[in-house]
């Protein structure tokens, strides 16, 4: 994944500040930034992680019969994922719409179709558990995610256990600060606060 991840900082979809942390939408702090909307923008990029999806969907033997974007970030490359495999594509909101249907997944899905959800960047876990839940209460069946980058925490990690769903990762985070170090973006001491961030995270907040 080294070509993934050093096309990634260098467009700026990854950033680090341990000396001066990020201040996430959770209210959280922490020494790492992703923004992956800035992916569909490069169409090398787009087409890297496409393609890795798609060996992680071979490799794994994974069954579903829809891609299903999560809203909004994750929806661009659910469309490409589902464009190279020749396959239906369908997308999730984060809560279910509070007029018309009500509907949370749109598309021509009907109940008991198993979605593949896709999500940018899996961090505490919450909110992609929110939607598996929202979509199992609209009667879909939800087994397996995938994500360009998971940052490894526990609390994801036993929330979709918890769930019984098996996610998959193009990047996890021991990798991406590895590379970071490697390639002197971030030196020792930063490396070094980027785990200490990672062991206990709230602490940074």
């Amino acid at each position: 994944m080294k070509e993934l991840i050093l096309g990634m900082i260098d467009v700026g979809c990854i950033q680090f500040s341990p000396k001066e942390p990020f201040t996430y939408a959770s209210g959280l702090k922490g020494p790492i930034y992703c923004d992956n909307r800035l992916i569909p923008s490069h169409p090398k990029l787009r087409e890297l992680v496409a393609q890795e999806f798609s060996r992680i969907i071979d490799s794994n033997k994974l069954d579903y019969d829809f891609v299903t974007g999560v809203a909004t970030a994750g929806i661009t490359h659910a469309t490409m994922l589902a464009h190279v495999r020749g396959e239906p594509m369908a997308y999730v909101r984060s809560k279910p719409k509070g007029h018309g249907q009500g509907r949370m997944v749109e598309g021509d899905v009907s109940q008991g179709q198993r979605l593949l959800l896709v999500e940018d960047l899996i961090n505490q876990g919450s909110s992609i558990g929110k939607v598996i839940e929202g979509v199992r209460a609209q009667g879909m069946v939800v087994d397996n995610a995938l994500c360009i980058v998971d940052y490894q925490m526990e609390k994801a990690r036993n929330y979709l256990e918890s769930l019984n769903v098996a996610h998959f990762s193009l990047i996890n985070f021991r990798e991406l600060v590895d590379m970071a170090l490697t390639e002197k973006i971030i030196d020792e001491e930063e490396f070094e606060l980027l785990l200490k961030w990672h062991e206990r995270p709230e602490s940074w907040s």
